[in-house]
Protein backbone atom coordinates (compact mmCIF):
# COMPACT_ATOMS: atom_id res chain seq x y z
CA UNK A 1 0.00 0.00 0.00
CA UNK A 2 1.55 3.48 -0.86
CA UNK A 3 0.47 6.72 1.21
CA UNK A 4 1.14 10.11 0.25
CA UNK A 5 3.14 11.68 3.13
CA UNK A 6 2.50 15.79 3.46
CA UNK A 7 4.26 17.83 5.35
CA UNK A 8 3.08 20.58 7.43
CA UNK A 9 0.58 22.31 5.67
CA UNK A 10 0.66 26.05 7.51
CA UNK A 11 -2.55 27.28 5.52
CA UNK A 12 -2.67 31.41 6.71
CA UNK A 13 0.85 30.96 6.55
CA UNK A 14 2.58 34.49 7.73
CA UNK A 15 -0.67 36.27 8.49
CA UNK A 16 -2.50 35.00 5.29
CA UNK A 17 0.39 36.49 3.23
CA UNK A 18 -1.38 36.23 -0.75
CA UNK A 19 1.57 35.78 -2.08
CA UNK A 20 2.46 32.28 -0.48
CA UNK A 21 -1.01 31.57 -0.51
CA UNK A 22 -0.82 31.76 -4.44
CA UNK A 23 2.39 29.47 -4.31
CA UNK A 24 0.18 27.28 -2.41
CA UNK A 25 -2.66 26.83 -4.71
CA UNK A 26 0.26 25.68 -6.80
CA UNK A 27 1.79 23.35 -5.46
CA UNK A 28 -1.87 21.72 -4.85
CA UNK A 29 -3.58 22.04 -8.13
CA UNK A 30 -0.26 21.72 -10.62
CA UNK A 31 2.22 19.15 -8.46
CA UNK A 32 0.15 17.59 -5.85
CA UNK A 33 -3.03 16.36 -6.83
CA UNK A 34 -2.02 15.74 -10.54
CA UNK A 35 1.04 13.03 -9.28
CA UNK A 36 -1.16 11.23 -6.93
CA UNK A 37 -3.40 11.02 -9.59
CA UNK A 38 -1.00 9.88 -11.82
CA UNK A 39 0.50 7.21 -8.69
CA UNK A 40 -3.07 5.97 -7.80
CA UNK A 41 -2.25 6.85 -4.31
CA UNK A 42 -5.78 8.09 -2.49
CA UNK A 43 -4.51 7.54 1.13
CA UNK A 44 -2.57 10.86 2.96
CA UNK A 45 -1.01 11.51 6.40
CA UNK A 46 -0.57 14.61 7.31
CA UNK A 47 2.09 15.87 9.38
CA UNK A 48 0.55 18.68 11.57
CA UNK A 49 0.54 22.38 11.72
CA UNK A 50 -2.05 22.75 8.97
CA UNK A 51 -2.69 25.58 9.89
CA UNK A 52 0.13 28.49 10.73
CA UNK A 53 -1.34 30.74 13.62
CA UNK A 54 -2.55 29.14 16.68
CA UNK A 55 -4.76 31.66 18.31
CA UNK A 56 -7.17 32.54 15.13
CA UNK A 57 -8.04 31.60 11.33
CA UNK A 58 -8.89 34.33 8.66
CA UNK A 59 -12.05 32.93 6.96
CA UNK A 60 -10.47 33.49 3.62
CA UNK A 61 -7.76 31.44 5.23
CA UNK A 62 -11.05 28.32 5.74
CA UNK A 63 -12.57 28.86 2.85
CA UNK A 64 -9.09 28.72 1.27
CA UNK A 65 -7.64 25.08 2.68
CA UNK A 66 -11.45 24.03 1.75
CA UNK A 67 -10.69 25.02 -1.94
CA UNK A 68 -7.47 23.49 -2.82
CA UNK A 69 -7.69 20.53 -0.39
CA UNK A 70 -10.76 19.35 1.36
CA UNK A 71 -12.82 19.29 -1.84
CA UNK A 72 -9.82 18.10 -3.92
CA UNK A 73 -9.51 14.91 -1.21
CA UNK A 74 -13.14 14.42 -0.51
CA UNK A 75 -13.80 14.81 -4.49
CA UNK A 76 -11.09 11.75 -4.82
CA UNK A 77 -12.75 9.97 -2.00
CA UNK A 78 -9.30 10.00 -0.22
CA UNK A 79 -8.47 9.09 3.28
CA UNK A 80 -7.15 11.26 5.05
CA UNK A 81 -5.34 11.28 8.33
CA UNK A 82 -4.56 14.63 10.02
CA UNK A 83 -2.06 15.06 13.69
CA UNK A 84 -2.46 17.59 15.63
CA UNK A 85 0.63 20.19 15.66
CA UNK A 86 1.94 22.86 18.19
CA UNK A 87 0.41 25.01 15.63
CA UNK A 88 -2.59 23.98 15.81
CA UNK A 89 -3.33 24.43 19.14
CA UNK A 90 -4.21 27.42 21.32
CA UNK A 91 -3.25 26.61 24.69
CA UNK A 92 0.82 25.72 25.36
CA UNK A 93 0.31 23.21 27.48
CA UNK A 94 -3.04 21.01 26.41
CA UNK A 95 -4.15 20.41 22.98
CA UNK A 96 -8.04 20.92 24.06
CA UNK A 97 -10.03 23.16 21.37
CA UNK A 98 -7.18 22.63 18.75
CA UNK A 99 -8.16 23.90 15.69
CA UNK A 100 -8.15 20.90 13.33
CA UNK A 101 -10.41 18.90 15.78
CA UNK A 102 -12.53 22.22 15.12
CA UNK A 103 -12.40 22.45 11.78
CA UNK A 104 -11.71 19.22 9.93
CA UNK A 105 -13.00 17.00 12.72
CA UNK A 106 -16.58 16.53 11.09
CA UNK A 107 -15.23 16.51 7.38
CA UNK A 108 -16.08 13.08 5.50
CA UNK A 109 -12.79 11.35 4.62
CA UNK A 110 -10.63 13.33 7.22
CA UNK A 111 -9.83 11.43 10.60
CA UNK A 112 -7.78 13.92 12.93
CA UNK A 113 -5.45 12.89 16.02
CA UNK A 114 -5.47 14.61 19.27
CA UNK A 115 -4.78 11.58 21.15
CA UNK A 116 -2.74 8.85 20.12
CA UNK A 117 -3.91 6.17 18.84
CA UNK A 118 -2.55 3.03 16.53
CA UNK A 119 -4.17 1.69 13.00
CA UNK A 120 -3.29 -0.86 10.61
CA UNK A 121 -2.72 0.22 7.35
CA UNK A 122 -2.42 -3.52 4.75
CA UNK A 123 -0.68 -4.97 8.04
CA UNK A 124 1.48 -2.09 9.08
CA UNK A 125 0.80 -0.89 12.37
CA UNK A 126 1.01 3.10 12.44
CA UNK A 127 0.79 4.91 15.63
CA UNK A 128 -0.24 8.17 15.81
CA UNK A 129 1.26 11.12 17.99
CA UNK A 130 -0.20 14.77 18.21
CA UNK A 131 2.40 17.26 19.31
CA UNK A 132 3.48 16.16 22.91
CA UNK A 133 2.83 18.83 25.72
CA UNK A 134 2.28 18.65 29.50
CA UNK A 135 -0.84 17.57 29.35
CA UNK A 136 -0.21 14.40 27.22
CA UNK A 137 3.12 14.47 28.25
CA UNK A 138 3.83 10.97 30.38
CA UNK A 139 1.14 9.01 28.19
CA UNK A 140 3.27 9.92 25.03
CA UNK A 141 6.57 8.64 26.74
CA UNK A 142 4.87 5.49 27.87
CA UNK A 143 3.98 4.60 24.22
CA UNK A 144 7.06 5.87 22.68
CA UNK A 145 9.51 3.55 25.49
CA UNK A 146 6.92 0.71 24.35
CA UNK A 147 7.77 1.04 20.57
CA UNK A 148 6.08 -0.31 17.65
CA UNK A 149 6.72 -0.50 13.91
CA UNK A 150 5.79 2.88 12.55
CA UNK A 151 5.45 6.42 14.67
CA UNK A 152 3.96 9.11 12.80
CA UNK A 153 4.42 12.54 14.78
CA UNK A 154 5.16 16.27 15.08
CA UNK A 155 7.75 15.19 17.64
CA UNK A 156 10.78 18.27 18.39
CA UNK A 157 13.69 15.89 18.91
CA UNK A 158 17.30 17.04 20.08
CA UNK A 159 19.80 17.69 17.67
CA UNK A 160 18.04 17.68 14.52
CA UNK A 161 18.12 20.55 11.75
CA UNK A 162 15.44 23.51 12.17
CA UNK A 163 16.87 24.74 9.43
CA UNK A 164 20.31 25.09 7.64
CA UNK A 165 22.87 26.35 10.44
CA UNK A 166 20.14 25.43 13.58
CA UNK A 167 19.39 22.86 15.23
CA UNK A 168 16.84 21.73 18.07
CA UNK A 169 17.44 21.78 21.59
CA UNK A 170 14.98 19.46 23.25
CA UNK A 171 14.28 17.11 26.07
CA UNK A 172 12.59 14.78 23.80
CA UNK A 173 16.03 12.22 22.75
CA UNK A 174 16.82 10.35 20.04
CA UNK A 175 17.08 6.96 22.14
CA UNK A 176 13.68 7.55 23.23
CA UNK A 177 13.15 6.33 19.64
CA UNK A 178 14.69 3.04 19.86
CA UNK A 179 12.46 0.64 19.82
CA UNK A 180 10.37 1.97 16.38
CA UNK A 181 11.21 0.39 13.35
CA UNK A 182 10.74 4.01 11.43
CA UNK A 183 9.76 7.38 12.72
CA UNK A 184 8.03 9.64 10.25
CA UNK A 185 7.84 13.00 11.53
CA UNK A 186 6.95 17.07 10.38
CA UNK A 187 7.47 20.21 12.79
CA UNK A 188 10.81 21.40 10.80
CA UNK A 189 10.80 22.63 7.27
CA UNK A 190 14.01 20.91 6.21
CA UNK A 191 14.06 17.53 5.32
CA UNK A 192 16.96 15.13 7.63
CA UNK A 193 17.20 11.56 8.19
CA UNK A 194 18.82 9.98 11.50
CA UNK A 195 19.22 6.53 11.80
CA UNK A 196 15.19 5.77 11.79
CA UNK A 197 14.14 8.96 12.22
CA UNK A 198 12.99 10.71 9.55
CA UNK A 199 11.58 14.86 9.34
CA UNK A 200 9.67 14.83 5.76
CA UNK A 201 10.18 18.84 5.90
CA UNK A 202 7.54 21.19 4.91
CA UNK A 203 5.44 20.65 0.82
CA UNK A 204 7.08 24.34 -0.05
CA UNK A 205 9.15 27.29 0.57
CA UNK A 206 8.03 29.68 3.48
CA UNK A 207 10.35 31.84 4.68
CA UNK A 208 14.03 32.66 3.60
CA UNK A 209 15.68 29.99 5.82
CA UNK A 210 13.78 27.76 3.41
CA UNK A 211 15.79 28.76 0.25
CA UNK A 212 18.34 26.01 0.15
CA UNK A 213 16.49 23.17 1.48
CA UNK A 214 14.10 20.66 -0.91
CA UNK A 215 10.27 20.58 -0.28
CA UNK A 216 7.87 18.33 -1.82
CA UNK A 217 6.13 15.08 -0.59
CA UNK A 218 6.89 11.44 0.24
CA UNK A 219 5.11 8.49 -0.62
CA UNK A 220 5.81 5.32 1.98
CA UNK A 221 5.38 2.14 1.10
CA UNK A 222 3.93 -0.01 3.72
CA UNK A 223 5.44 -3.62 2.58
CA UNK A 224 8.93 -2.73 2.98
CA UNK A 225 8.74 0.81 4.48
CA UNK A 226 10.72 2.89 2.17
CA UNK A 227 10.08 6.54 1.05
CA UNK A 228 9.96 8.44 -2.16
CA UNK A 229 10.27 12.23 -2.75
CA UNK A 230 8.48 13.97 -5.27
CA UNK A 231 10.36 17.17 -5.08
CA UNK A 232 7.90 20.45 -5.26
CA UNK A 233 9.04 22.11 -8.44
CA UNK A 234 8.11 25.51 -7.78
CA UNK A 235 10.28 27.94 -5.33
CA UNK A 236 9.63 31.41 -4.74
CA UNK A 237 12.68 32.60 -2.52
CA UNK A 238 15.43 32.75 -4.79
CA UNK A 239 19.58 33.97 -3.77
CA UNK A 240 21.19 34.70 -6.56
CA UNK A 241 25.28 35.27 -5.99
CA UNK A 242 27.16 38.00 -8.98
CA UNK A 243 30.94 37.22 -9.77
CA UNK A 244 31.05 39.21 -12.20
CA UNK A 245 28.00 37.51 -13.66
CA UNK A 246 25.35 34.62 -13.42
CA UNK A 247 23.69 32.21 -15.10
CA UNK A 248 20.68 31.89 -13.03
CA UNK A 249 17.62 31.37 -14.62
CA UNK A 250 15.69 34.58 -14.44
CA UNK A 251 12.56 33.17 -16.01
CA UNK A 252 12.14 31.38 -12.03
CA UNK A 253 11.97 34.74 -10.38
CA UNK A 254 8.27 36.00 -11.38
CA UNK A 255 6.45 36.66 -8.21
CA UNK A 256 9.21 35.54 -6.08
CA UNK A 257 11.51 36.87 -3.22
CA UNK A 258 14.97 37.85 -4.42
CA UNK A 259 17.66 38.49 -2.89
CA UNK A 260 21.33 39.00 -5.00
CA UNK A 261 24.18 39.12 -3.28
CA UNK A 262 27.11 40.69 -4.92
CA UNK A 263 30.79 39.14 -4.10
CA UNK A 264 32.77 40.49 -7.15
CA UNK A 265 31.41 43.13 -9.62
CA UNK A 266 34.16 44.50 -11.32
CA UNK A 267 32.14 45.86 -13.99
CA UNK A 268 29.30 48.37 -13.19
CA UNK A 269 27.87 48.39 -16.95
CA UNK A 270 27.39 44.58 -17.12
CA UNK A 271 25.50 44.62 -13.68
CA UNK A 272 23.24 47.30 -14.19
CA UNK A 273 22.15 45.29 -17.29
CA UNK A 274 21.73 42.31 -15.35
CA UNK A 275 19.06 44.75 -12.48
CA UNK A 276 17.15 45.73 -15.79
CA UNK A 277 16.83 42.10 -16.32
CA UNK A 278 15.31 40.89 -12.98
CA UNK A 279 13.02 43.73 -13.28
CA UNK A 280 11.79 43.06 -16.31
CA UNK A 281 11.58 39.34 -15.09
CA UNK A 282 9.17 41.04 -12.19
CA UNK A 283 9.72 39.45 -8.91
CA UNK A 284 7.33 40.75 -6.06
CA UNK A 285 10.54 41.68 -4.08
CA UNK A 286 14.15 42.06 -4.81
CA UNK A 287 17.29 43.16 -2.17
CA UNK A 288 21.09 43.48 -3.36
CA UNK A 289 23.28 42.72 -0.60
CA UNK A 290 26.88 44.19 -1.34
CA UNK A 291 29.75 45.78 0.25
CA UNK A 292 32.08 48.24 -0.91
CA UNK A 293 35.08 47.52 0.22
CA UNK A 294 36.58 46.89 -2.99
CA UNK A 295 35.93 50.31 -4.36
CA UNK A 296 38.19 53.13 -3.62
CA UNK A 297 38.40 56.78 -5.15
CA UNK A 298 41.15 55.37 -7.56
CA UNK A 299 39.18 52.47 -9.23
CA UNK A 300 36.18 54.13 -9.63
CA UNK A 301 37.74 57.68 -10.89
CA UNK A 302 39.07 55.07 -13.82
CA UNK A 303 35.64 53.41 -14.56
CA UNK A 304 34.23 57.00 -15.32
CA UNK A 305 32.94 57.29 -18.69
CA UNK A 306 31.26 60.73 -20.28
CA UNK A 307 27.97 60.41 -22.46
CA UNK A 308 25.83 62.74 -23.82
CA UNK A 309 22.21 62.17 -22.67
CA UNK A 310 20.95 61.46 -26.16
CA UNK A 311 24.34 58.50 -26.32
CA UNK A 312 23.03 57.40 -22.73
CA UNK A 313 19.00 56.79 -23.65
CA UNK A 314 20.61 54.84 -27.02
CA UNK A 315 22.38 52.66 -24.97
CA UNK A 316 19.98 52.44 -22.34
CA UNK A 317 16.82 51.56 -24.98
CA UNK A 318 19.46 48.66 -27.01
CA UNK A 319 20.08 47.14 -23.51
CA UNK A 320 16.44 46.98 -22.04
CA UNK A 321 14.67 43.90 -22.15
CA UNK A 322 11.02 44.29 -24.05
CA UNK A 323 9.66 42.92 -26.55
CA UNK A 324 8.33 46.08 -28.54
CA UNK A 325 10.65 47.64 -31.16
CA UNK A 326 13.51 49.16 -29.97
CA UNK A 327 14.30 51.41 -33.23
CA UNK A 328 10.69 53.34 -32.33
CA UNK A 329 11.05 53.89 -28.67
CA UNK A 330 14.24 55.33 -29.52
CA UNK A 331 13.23 57.83 -31.74
CA UNK A 332 10.43 58.39 -29.67
CA UNK A 333 12.24 59.27 -26.02
CA UNK A 334 14.41 61.31 -28.59
CA UNK A 335 11.99 63.38 -29.87
CA UNK A 336 10.59 64.12 -26.58
CA UNK A 337 14.15 64.79 -24.89
CA UNK A 338 14.14 66.96 -27.88
CA UNK A 339 11.10 68.87 -27.42
CA UNK A 340 11.99 69.05 -23.67
CA UNK A 341 15.18 71.27 -24.26
CA UNK A 342 13.49 73.56 -26.88
CA UNK A 343 10.89 73.74 -23.96
CA UNK A 344 13.25 74.57 -21.69
CA UNK A 345 15.35 77.26 -23.84
CA UNK A 346 12.23 79.17 -24.38
CA UNK A 347 11.41 79.28 -20.93
CA UNK A 348 14.79 80.73 -20.07
CA UNK A 349 14.79 83.31 -22.84
CA UNK A 350 11.34 84.89 -21.80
Amino acid sequence: MKIAILGDAHFGARNRNVLIENWQRKFYEEFFWPKLDELGVDTIFQTGDYFDNRKWINLQTMAFQKEVFVKQAQSRGCDVHVIVGNHDLPFRNSLANNSVRQILGEEECFTVYDTIEKKEFDGCEITFFPWICKENEEESFEVLTEGGEVAFGHFEIDGFMMHPGSYARSNTQSVDFTNWERVLNGHFHAQSEKGNIHYVGTPYQMTWSDWSTKHGFWIFDTFDKSMTFHQNPFNYFHKIFWENGTNYDLDTIKDGYVKIEVREKNDFESFEKFMDKVNFNQPFEFKVIETFEEWTSDNVTDMLEMATTTELIEEYISDVATVHNKDFITKTMLEIYNEALELSDSISQN
